[in-house]
Parts: C-alpha cells; sequence; structure tokens
C-alpha cells in the first residue's frame, strides 16, 4: 500500500499497462481497490490501445469499473462502448448513477447513445432520458435521481434499515428527504442526527423543515452559490408541486465552480472556453478560440485610432505627447480591469445585488480618487525624473525654447492629471458595466472586459488630449 501512495501516476500507468500485458488479473485488481479511481484514470488517460481499458473492465468488480468509466475522457468512453459486449455493457450501466450516464451520453453519437440506454435497466433508462431532456448548465440537468427518500412517519429503526438495504444505491446517505402521505417534500434529515435518535421516534419529530430547495430550471451557478451560503451537502430538486424529482450532491457543486470559475476566466481574458485539456486540444481549434476575439477587439481599437487621428497635429508639433500614450492606455486598462474582475466576481457569489448599485459606485469613487491621488503623484515626480536625466528624449521640449524645466513639471503636470482622471473614470466604468450585463441577462465575464478596456482607453485618450490642446498647450505657446 504505501509503496502505491509513493508512485507517481507516469509509474502507476506504466505498472498498469505492464499488469495488463502479462495478463496479471490480481495485480490490476489489487490497484484498484487501493487507489482512487480517478488517479488510476489519469495514470492511463495518454494509453490509446482500447484493449488495456476493456482487460480492465472484464478483471475488475463492475462496483469500481463503473466509477473508473465516469472518470474518463469523453473519446475513451465512447471506444470502451463500441468494444464491449451488449452483457458486458448491460453490467457497466447496473452499476452506474444515471447523472453520470448522461454526462457520458450528452458528448456522444447517436448510436453510441442508442446502444447505451439499450443495455440500461428500465429503471436507470427512464432516468437518463428524463435527464437528458433538461437544459444544460440548469439543476436538472446536473442532478441525479438515485436517493433516499422516506415517509414522515417512518421510524428512525426503520429508516436505519432502508439505509442498509438501498443505501449502496443511492448517490448520499448523509442526507434523507422526507415526504408526508401527498408525496411533498416536508423535510430532511441527516445521517447524524439519524444515529443519535431514539429508534422508535418517528422522522417527522426530528427532521429539519427548515431546509433547502430549487427548481430543475434555475441556473447551475445559482444552485453553486445556494450550496455555499447555506452550508449544504445535498439539496432537493422539485417541482411546481414541491415534489422531489431528484438531488444535488456536493460532488457535483464542485464540479459546477470548476467549470464555472474557468469559463469567467476564459471570458475575462478574451478567449472562448475550453471544452477539453489545453494539451489535447487541437492547434486549429485554440486558433479558432482566440482569433475572433482578437479581431472583435482589433475593430474596437478604431475608436483609439480614430482619436489620435483627430489630434495628429497636436502630436505632431509636439511629439514628445505620443511617448506617454501608451502609459496612460495601459494604466487605465488595467485598473478598469482590476475593478471589472472584483465586481464580476462578487456578482458571481451574489455578495450584493443590482439595488446595490449605489454603494458599490460611492466606495469605488472613493477608493478611485485615493488610488488616483497616489497613482498620480508618482507619476508627476517620476515622469520629472525621467525627463530631467534624459531618460526620456525631449528634444521636442527642447525646441520649444522658455524654461526647460518649468515645461518638463507642466508635461508631467499634464500625465498625471489625465492619470487621476482615468482613475477616476477606469474604475467607474469597471463597476457599471457588470451591473448592466446582469441587468440585460448578459453574462457579466463575456461582456466586461474587452468593453471596458475599450471605453477606457477611449476616455482616456480624448482627456489627455483635451487638457493639452485646451489648457497646457496655450501656456506653453503663449
Amino acid at each position: 500500500m504505501e509503496e502505491k501512495e509513493e508512485l507517481s501516476l507516469e509509474e502507476l500507468g506504466e505498472e498498469i499497462v505492464e499488469a495488463v500485458k502479462t495478463r496479471n488479473a490480481a495485480k490490476i485488481k489489487d490497484i484498484f481497490e487501493t487507489i482512487p479511481n480517478i488517479d488510476i484514470a489519469e495514470a492511463i488517460e495518454d494509453v490509446d490501445d482500447v484493449n488495456v481499458y476493456i482487460y480492465i473492465f472484464r478483471v475488475v468488480k463492475s462496483e469500481y469499473t463503473a466509477e473508473f468509466f465516469a472518470e474518463l475522457d469523453p473519446e475513451i468512453q465512447e471506444k470502451i462502448i463500441n468494444a464491449l459486449t451488449d452483457k458486458e455493457l448491460v453490467e457497466l450501466t447496473k452499476n452506474s448513477f444515471a447523472d453520470d450516464i448522461t454526462d457520458t451520453l450528452e458528448e456522444m453519437p447517436a448510436n453510441v447513445v442508442s446502444r447505451v440506454l439499450k443495455a440500461c435497466p428500465k429503471d436507470i433508462r427512464q432516468d437518463v432520458n428524463y435527464l437528458l431532456n433538461f437544459k444544460d448548465n440548469t439543476a436538472g440537468s446536473v442532478m441525479t435521481t438515485e436517493y433516499l427518500e422516506m415517509k414522515d412517519t417512518t421510524t428512525i429503526k426503520d429508516a436505519i434499515k432502508i439505509i442498509r438495504d438501498k443505501g449502496r444505491d443511492a448517490e448520499t446517505i448523509y442526507t434523507i428527504f422526507v415526504r408526508d402521505s401527498t408525496r411533498t417534500l416536508v423535510g430532511t434529515v441527516d445521517l447524524d442526527e439519524l444515529i443519535f435518535a431514539d429508534e422508535d421516534a418517528k422522522l417527522e419529530e426530528i427532521m429539519n423543515r427548515d431546509f433547502v430547495t430549487c427548481n430543475a430550471d434555475d441556473d447551475q451557478e445559482e444552485v453553486a452559490n445556494m450550496f455555499k451560503r447555506y452550508d449544504l451537502n445535498a439539496m432537493a430538486v422539485v417541482n411546481k408541486e414541491n415534489k422531489i424529482i431528484g438531488i444535488i450532491t456536493i460532488d457535483d457543486v464542485v464540479d459546477i465552480i470548476v467549470e464555472e470559475a474557468t469559463e469567467d476566466i476564459a471570458h475575462l481574458a478574451a478567449v472562448s472556453t475550453m471544452d477539453e485539456p489545453y494539451l489535447k486540444t487541437p492547434t486549429l481549434k485554440l486558433v479558432l478560440k482566440c482569433v475572433p476575439w482578437i479581431i472583435v477587439l482589433m475593430i474596437l481599437q478604431v475608436f483609439s485610432a480614430m482619436i489620435l487621428s483627430s489630434f495628429e497635429t497636436a502630436i505632431s508639433q509636439f511629439a514628445i505627447l505620443a511617448v506617454f500614450t501608451p502609459l496612460i492606455m495601459d494604466a487605465g486598462g488595467n485598473s478598469g480591469g482590476q475593478t471589472t474582475t472584483m465586481i464580476v466576481r462578487s456578482l458571481s457569489l451574489e455578495e450584493f445585488e443590482g439595488k446595490d448599485y449605489g454603494k458599490v459606485v460611492w466606495k469605488e469613487l472613493r477608493v478611485a480618487s485615493v488610488i488616483g491621488l497616489i497613482v498620480s503623484s508618482f507619476a508627476f515626480g517620476w515622469l520629472m525624473f525621467e525627463m530631467s536625466v534624459g531618460i526620456i528624449n525631449t528634444d521636442s521640449i527642447n525646441d520649444i525654447g522658455g524654461n526647460f524645466y518649468g515645461n518638463v513639471a507642466l508635461v508631467s503636470l499634464l500625465v498625471a492629471s489625465t492619470l487621476f482622471v482615468t482613475m477616476l473614470i477606469s474604475r467607474l466604468v469597471g463597476c457599471s458595466l457588470p451591473f448592466l450585463a446582469k441587468l440585460i441577462k448578459l453574462d457579466p465575464a463575456v461582456v466586461c472586459g474587452p468593453i471596458t478596456t475599450t471605453m477606457v482607453d477611449i476616455i482616456s485618450l480624448i482627456t489627455y488630449f483635451l487638457l493639452w490642446t485646451q489648457v497646457l498647450a496655450p501656456i506653453i505657446f503663449k
């Protein structure tokens, strides 16, 4: 056992493949009894020979291989389904949960789906067909129909007996769902409460009546937030009559959180979401995920180019203006991006709602003012230093004559003032756009990243050149 725990995934994979080659069934069985299925699946994920998997399925108990199968990549799953006999497929589905089978079939072609459904026991087939009808990313699409439901008049003694008889086929035994005579959900009982209760008491005497439920059409991200808010291990999915139709467990929620976080990060970085691991994604597919966004952002940047073109004369008269343009645009984009990321995160975690917009704006205004003062003060001193010692070329300042250090101070003040305004505007835009996206029912992570950057760039450039042409240029060129 200790040796296996010290094995790397690569070494474990080699050990499994070698055991298959030598037909060492005892070794394979021992590995499955002592090592988690997810580790075994990852250890041999690069093995393309379907015969390795088929040998495993034929020598290892189905109670292990059913869970192992659920951890494999869709491509490997399809190969295994096509290679298994009908009898072996029946055995596999019989020991699998309906929600795991549903997740698998969503990735499969129609002929494979048909064969799997045909192999499923009748009750599981009905559950899978039921789950396949729900929209993606909803509570219904991730729920399972294998749960323990008991009448409120059931005694503790009988409840424990039911758990022993049927618990192995349920997704979880840690939460029992209690219904009344009309099959309406009326409470829940946690396993620890059940164990310590008087065996002659009834479930209705110890059940929790303040339970939380969700509807099948609820968004999966909202469900995940409910698990976090109420610290749940399992939650009932109910219909309009408050009758339970399935449950969602904490392991499903962990998958949802990872999926939603990955999606949000991709959107904030202006990249389409990844459906499979990076190293397994074809080069062309990666290109197609990135290129559309790059082109869209290039089109949006046309507005910035238009502004620069409008002030071309001012730039040609005083070339040093162009030197600080990237600094101003980058500072604004970075500041707006920070705010957008924080607000999108808070909205997704439901830390505040639309009605809190005023509070958020007021808070960001204070934060932006302090940041703007710090950044603009630092920028003023730093640019004075860079231009005074020659780090930045100051020929255009020398050409206009007059007091050199006075002109350097005015240019530094121009950039510092623009940065202060940019900090204010970028953070206000960055906190407002997610609220607007939420209001019009768009994903804030999709909309806000690119638009925030573009809007801040435009506003920053307009502020910069207007301050120059309307305020400082008349002073310097008087």
